[in-house]
């Protein structure tokens, strides 16, 4: 909720006194609930209504989009009335019902990312009015499916004759498809393109946070961005001048993700400093580390100086040249990048509604060398966008989450990527996300996996920030993600700018290959987990911790990590120039094969374990999945229960391991995507088709008040929103849109851009499975029928893509025969290498 007045100079725009709503704008289906606070205070004829207030009274009204849905609020006003001179109204937005009625809506969502609006509720201002007159808001608010607007100011009155979202981005409509006899599937692989769709972000369609002007950069409340350039400061002394426009200026000093937030209030004539992503919690705890009363005489002169002076655990601030704050005892600890304790950049943001300009920006070490300068005022736009990355995105991106971190990270590119591919949305975000991750590699290998997505391409021979490390996998993971892209695509140009860095990269990973030949990386490679006394970025504890989203540290090494590592070996050897480099990574592949099975796998269970330190009998879902889907983990009597885990309503994502996972309560579909391909790898299409019915059926179900038209990042064990921040259209979900064209119709290139490609399917009872894909060849086209005479007979139909061939398998128990029914049938794949074909089948006696 904004701690001030309204924000309209900041958040709204006029388009003009009468403007009728553009093309393009989604506008609510029901209204879900009206609070009065009084008799007749809200008018409704939907979807117009009316809010009145009295001297007491705030009246509200909930609007469903019955979908989340994306883009610029709008806002039409028929009348407004009031005898003050401005009149606000607040506006809350969730993807759920229930974070709704939160005062923060469903957010802050404040973690890596300027790229949509990061508060959830938000205040307007309107001046009093007769005349109609529309209001967008400056930025987006990206998957939500719920509006509750309410009006603040006493005796006052606003009608709406419509309120709605604009979407002016373009989606290309594709020919890929996928469609089978179980409609509840083909509604999940909708809904993840769906998702895919809108975790896609068109190159520049964010709007800049910042806005630069001839006296500054004007900075509105939003996430606090720190100077990409600063991510390894230590001590510093940091000073600008800011003119306080409303409610007051904020800044942030050791700042990557999170770090030592100052918030100067002028209204309030206080200052307090919080330690955590923001001044508030969020996804993340905020603590408030002081709190201190300014004098107002100090508040009183256009322009504030401000200087913040760090030096190891201490900070201080003062204004025009006057003391005012001290903290000591600071131990702040970075989310992400491995960096020591008690370092990193400044920054700037603000809570919701606050709005300064700042200027003359300088920072210095402690023996008063300059580490940055930048005026901030117009003239220095380009570096100023590009230093905090508050600017639009140069390029095309796939991000995590339409609301949530929207921000892209290498592992779930490796989920993602292969979405979007067969769902055939633009790949060209997939190759941005490629091309922005892997420029960020620092000088001894390692890839940088994590990014927001106005920061721009690491160009420069410096060290990139520290932020773009989020996890040894993820690094891993990356080049998986860009085979994929170029086995798709058949764009080799990608390989020549890969080929290098990922050699680095493994090079880089084999730095901490133990006597066991197992990968054991320290804290700040496995997902940020630092011991407090670590003192440099790649710091060989023997303290080995892993981080598992959703879940938390692991000490040991990681299977995980292990396993991506095995999986980069094997596409490098894919895209290899040359037969020797191919049969040295073979050979590397090998090796590590067999010391994850001789060190984490076990022979009594079945289970891959999470780490060289966890009980044989302790399942990771996904850790344990991997391993079977990659084909390391031996065949096991318990693989099917250890995958679908049958006996619980949704497959946990922990069993049997410590409380803390047990007790989580989590369903992951991350988690489930390894099970569901690790399933049909082991042929068990039935399995794989349970799994799917459990985890994503409950997400299409149209009655769910938290249905979102797509799919869920995370659940509860009852099939809930894990919490209010869980994101409900998140890409690392969508794996049934690679999944079930992959395995239920069998398709996947075998050879650069499908000029080689195979159709084997798994065989799950379904009685039709279709698909299509565009390939950079044409369309792709397969139509499996198992029907007629109890499904023992059946036929397949294949559209050929000029310039490609096909290897045709039948599924196991079934053979496959050309022509007419007296020819003879095989067991064996069948070539079809032009035009459309039809092909018999007959499932074996």
């Amino acid at each position: 909720m904004s701690p001030g007045p309204s924000t309209n100079l900041m958040l709204t725009m006029k388009v003009n006194d009468r403007v009728v709503m553009p093309p393009g704008v989604v506008q609510p289906r029901r209204v879900v609930k009206i609070t009065s606070g009084g008799l007749n205070t809200v008018e409704l004829k939907f979807p117009k209504f009316t809010l009145r207030s009295d001297d007491t009274s705030q009246p509200e009204i909930i609007l469903d989009y019955e979908r989340a849905e994306k883009g610029q609020p709008i806002f039409q006003i028929e009348h407004a009335a009031s005898s003050a001179a401005s009149i606000n109204f607040q506006v809350f937005y969730s993807e759920s019902l229930d974070a709704v009625y939160d005062e923060r809506g469903d957010g802050p969502s404040l973690l890596f990312s300027n790229a949509m609006d990061t508060y959830r509720s938000v205040i307007h201002d309107v001046a009093p009015t007769t005349s109609a007159r529309t209001l967008a808001a400056r930025h987006a608010q990206c998957s939500q499916r719920y509006q509750r607007i309410r009006l603040l100011t006493p005796n006052a009155s606003i009608s709406f004759s419509m309120v709605g979202f604009w979407d002016t981005t373009h989606q290309e409509v594709s020919k890929s498809m996928f469609r089978c006899s179980d409609h509840k599937l083909n509604k999940i692989w909708k809904q993840g393109v769906r998702t895919i769709s809108m975790c896609t972000v068109q190159k520049n369609e964010t709007v800049p946070a910042w806005d630069t002007t001839t006296d500054g950069t004007r900075i509105y409340g939003q996430h606090w961005a720190p100077c990409r350039q600063g991510t390894r400061w230590m001590d510093s002394n940091v000073k600008f001048e800011v003119r306080i426009e409303h409610q007051g200026a904020s800044w942030g000093v050791y700042m990557v993700a999170n770090g030592l937030v100052f918030c100067l209030d002028k209204q309030r004539r206080t200052l307090v400093a919080s330690e955590g992503l923001s001044h508030e919690a969020s996804v993340f705890p905020a603590v408030e580390r002081g709190r201190w009363m300014i004098d107002n005489a100090l508040l009183q002169s256009e322009w504030l100086a401000i200087e913040t002076v760090t030096r190891a655990d201490c900070a201080s601030v003062s204004i025009n040249g006057i003391t005012v704050a001290s903290v000591s005892g600071l131990n702040l600890h970075p989310l992400v990048g491995g960096s020591e304790n008690n370092s990193g950049s400044v920054a700037f943001g603000g809570p919701c509604g606050w709005i300064g300009t700042y200027r003359n920006l300088l920072v210095t070490d402690a023996r008063q060398s300059v580490l940055y300068s930048n005026s901030l005022l117009r003239v220095d736009e380009p570096r100023t966008f590009a230093d905090f990355a508050v600017g639009t995105n140069d390029l095309p991106c796939l991000i995590d989450g339409a609301k949530r971190d929207r921000a892209v990270f290498g592992g779930d590119l490796h989920i993602s990527g292969r979405a979007a591919l067969f769902s055939g949305t633009s790949p060209s975000a997939i190759l941005g996300s490629i091309e922005l991750l892997l420029s960020h590699q620092t000088s001894d290998g390692y890839l940088g996996n994590l990014c927001p997505i106005q920061a721009p391409k690491h160009m420069s021979d410096d060290e990139p920030p520290t932020y773009a490390f989020y996890s040894m996998s993820y690094a891993l993971l990356l080049i998986v993600a860009v085979k994929d892209y170029w086995l798709f695509t058949g764009d080799t140009t990608i390989l020549s700018n890969t080929w290098p860095k990922a050699k680095n990269m493994i090079q880089f990973a084999e730095r901490f290959a133990d006597h066991r030949g197992l990968i054991a990386a320290p804290p700040p490679l496995s997902c940020e987990i630092n011991s407090p006394s670590q003192t440099s970025l790649y710091h060989t504890d023997r303290s080995i911790v892993t981080f598992f989203p959703l879940g938390g540290p692991v000490f040991g090494t990681s299977a995980e990590i292990n396993l991506a590592f095995y999986d980069a070996l094997m596409a490098m050897a894919l895209i290899a120039p040359t037969a020797l480099e191919k049969q040295k990574l073979m050979q590397k592949a090998s090796a590590l094969k067999q010391a994850i099975v001789q060190h984490l796998w076990s022979e009594e269970t079945g289970i891959v374990r999470m780490s060289d330190s966890s009980p044989a009998t302790g399942l990771c879902a996904h850790v344990n999945a991997y391993g079977m889907s990659l084909g390391v983990s031996p065949s096991h009597q318990k693989d099917r229960e250890n995958l679908v885990q049958p006996s619980s309503k949704l497959p946990p994502a922990f069993r049997g391991l410590e409380a803390r996972f047990d007790s989580s309560g989590l369903c992951s579909p991350y988690s489930a995507a390894f099970a569901v391909e690790a399933c049909f790898k082991r042929d068990d299409g039935l399995g794989a088709l349970n799994l799917l019915d459990r985890v994503w059926g409950m997400m299409v179900d149209k009655t769910s008040p938290d249905y979102s038209g797509g799919l869920w990042e995370a659940m509860t064990m009852d099939g809930q929103p894990l919490h209010k921040d869980t994101s409900l259209m998140h890409a690392w979900s969508a794996s049934p849109v690679y999944l079930m064209p992959m395995y239920l119709a069998g398709v996947r290139p075998l050879k650069a851009g499908w000029k080689e490609w195979e159709a084997a399917p798994v065989f799950a009872g379904l009685e039709e499975v279709e698909a299509a894909v565009e390939t950079p060849a044409g369309l792709l086209q397969i139509h499996w029928t198992f029907s007629g005479n109890g499904q023992t007979c059946g036929f397949v139909s294949i559209d050929v893509p000029k310039g490609t061939k096909g290897y045709i398998q039948p599924p196991k128990g079934w053979l496959i025969g050309s022509g007419d029914r007296t020819c003879e049938f095989t067991g064996s794949s069948v070539l079809v290498d032009s035009g459309k074909i039809r092909l018999l089948l007959r499932q074996e006696k």
